[in-house]
Parts: C-alpha cells; structure tokens; sequence
C-alpha cells in the first residue's frame, strides 16, 4: 500500500471524475471523494491488495454515492408533477408507438461510440436536463449497475415507480442525445 499522503495526489482526479459523473454536482462530488479517502485512511490495514488501490477506492466511493442517494431520497420528497411535466408524446401516435419513433442511426459501432470523450460530455449534457429524480433512477440503475430493488430503495421508491422513473429516463435521454448530439438532421 502506498503512503496515504499521495493519495490525493494519485487518485483525487480520476475519482472526482467519477463521482461528478454520477452525483452531477461538483460540492457534493468534492465532499464524497473527501468522505472516501477518510474511510480509506480508517480501513487501510483491512486493504488486502487483491485489486489496486485505485479500485478499492472506487469500491468505497461508489458505496459513498449510494449513501447520498438515500439521504437524498429521505430529504427531498417525491412530487409527481416534477416527473410528469414533460410527457414523452412524441414517440406514441393516440395509443400506440408513432412510425417515426424507431430510433434514428447514430453512426458507428455502439461500443466505441459509448466509450468516447463526445457521448460522455453529451450524455452528461442531457442528463442535467432531466428532473433530479428521473437522472438519479438512471444514474444509479444503469449507470452503476445497482440492482432495481437496491435501487428503488435507495431513492425511496416502490419498484413500479422506479419502472417508470427509468422509462422517462430512457426516452428523454435518447430524444436529447438524438436532437442534440448524434442525428440532429433526422430529429428535425
């Protein structure tokens, strides 16, 4: 293990990145990486070395997020109309999925397109358009792989409503990244 005074040095950048990714504010990004090093200072002699320490700071600072989240979720209240503002009617004709609801080609090969520096500052651009809730439910569920029922707890939720929360996200995502970022000229 390394001398705890690099830590900072060594491992701050990549983990504030990660945690900004994920909390979408950056005090409350610097507070979650200063909670994380604390804990990695008290729980240093339970490191085991069996991954890097870079990935078991990210271990901890992942399960700092998680704990935001569920104080978030107590703090702030659930309202309906703060999800329901934006209806995703574009994409239904009455009843039913439109013709032109397909989603649009977005060139290249998916995995690289996801993996490039472009779609991160995209995706993180239309994640700050949607509510706090809605982002919050994909951030945690999609974006950190926490499972649906760990995931509605954490926001404080029932599972149907997390359905929901996760559906809105999705189709808003898509229809931003669409309009703004990837088919601009076939969203028009």
């Amino acid at each position: 293990m390394t001398d705890p005074n690099t830590w900072i040095d060594s491992y701050a950048d990549r983990l504030y990145r990660y945690a900004l990714s994920r909390v979408r504010d950056e005090s409350s990004a610097e507070d979650l990486i200063q909670e994380t090093f604390i804990a990695a200072l008290r729980s240093r002699d339970r490191f085991k070395g069996d991954s890097s320490e870079l990935t078991w700071m990210t271990g901890i600072l992942r399960n700092k997020i998680f704990e935001f989240y569920r104080r978030q979720a107590k703090e702030v209240p659930l309202l309906p109309s703060d999800e329901d503002s934006d209806p995703e009617s574009e994409f239904f004709d009455g009843r039913h999925w439109s013709a032109s609801s397909a989603p649009r080609d977005w060139g290249g090969e998916p995995a690289r397109k996801a993996e490039s520096v472009e779609f991160t500052a995209a995706l993180r651009s239309c994640l700050d358009a949607l509510t706090q809730n809605v982002a919050r439910a994909f951030i945690l569920r999609e974006m950190e792989g926490l499972p649906a029922p760990d995931t509605a707890a954490a926001l404080g939720v029932a599972p149907a409503h997390l359905a929901v929360l996760l559906y809105r996200a999705r189709m808003r995502l898509r229809r931003c990244l669409e309009r703004n970022h990837f088919a601009p000229e076939a969203a028009a």
